[in-house]
């Protein structure tokens, strides 16, 4: 997936690509718990994209509370930082609606919001960012313009 500048390694997560009548979000849990679980003892990043997010893309209540569940201390602990890109209005209103279960990461030093994807070279090297073609175009829209 790639490396940070700090040499760790960097997961992406491309939350447009969950389709929340399509998927099994138990499955999900699973299969990210699996991928995680060779680094849960090594410092590592995550680059969360929100780009065309909208309600097909939620989780629902009952299954966002049990991503905090599911997830081991030492997850939590390694994750050196959460990139969070193109929070649109439609994910601010979720994280409103759904304060309660994300009040344990509210005010995190590690969640940094990202406005524009050149932001993210401060952290990580062009060479080393694996953002889908389609979150990549919208900024080359912007250039044309």
């Amino acid at each position: 997936a790639g490396f940070s500048k700090q040499n760790n390694p960097v997961f992406y997560y491309i939350a447009r690509r969950f389709k929340v009548n399509e998927m099994n979000c138990d499955l999900l849990i699973y299969h990210v718990l699996l991928t995680l679980k060779p680094f849960q003892a090594k410092p590592f990043e995550l680059i969360v994209d929100f780009t065309h997010t909208c309600t097909d893309n939620r989780f629902k209540t009952d299954y966002l509370s049990k991503w905090f569940i599911c997830m081991p201390d030492c997850f939590y602990y390694n994750l050196q930082a959460c990139y969070i890109y193109n929070c649109n209005s439609w994910v601010r209103e979720y994280t409103k609606y759904h304060d309660r279960i994300l009040s344990t990461i509210k005010g995190s030093r590690k969640l940094l919001f990202l406005d524009h994807i050149s932001r993210l070279n401060d952290f990580i090297e062009f060479d080393q960012q694996k953002l889908p073609g389609h979150t990549l175009s919208l900024e080359e829209d912007l250039k044309v313009f």
